[in-house]
């Protein structure tokens, strides 16, 4: 399996439950060199500066919301998108994906016009969907 080294990483949906410890995994790693954290949660900004005080030469730094998107995805190789909402009580599987699905289309919009050539990842519920 090839190893591919990504010097600029972002996670969007860095304040979820599947963001934070998959952003500090990503903070760990010897192959990245800067985390841009993205959420339209204010909450990554905490998480950022949580991830800060790991000991590792990698740069982190926080970005909300839409208008913050663009210096977040700039010069990306790597996107991680564990975006989206958990299922509620009464929701069906349907509705769910409908939801998550637009989450994702919107994030997968602007990594095209500003990273347009990083490699995406995507974990989004419903997973098997």
């Amino acid at each position: 399996m090839a190893v591919v080294e990504a010097k600029r990483v972002a996670v969007l949906g860095a304040a979820g439950g599947i963001g934070q410890p998959l952003s500090l995994l990503l903070k760990m790693n010897k192959c990245v060199t800067e985390l841009a954290l993205f959420d339209v949660a204010p909450l990554v900004k905490g998480v950022a500066a949580d991830l800060s005080h790991c000991n590792t030469p990698v740069q982190v730094s926080a970005h909300v919301g839409d208008a913050e998107l663009e210096a977040c995805l700039k010069g990306c190789e790597l996107v991680v998108i564990p975006a989206g909402v958990p299922r509620k009580p009464g929701m069906t599987r349907d509705d769910l994906f409908n939801i998550n699905a637009g989450i994702v289309m919107n994030l997968v919009t602007a990594c095209a016009k500003h990273c347009p050539n990083a490699i995406l990842e995507i974990i989004s519920n419903p997973v098997n969907s």
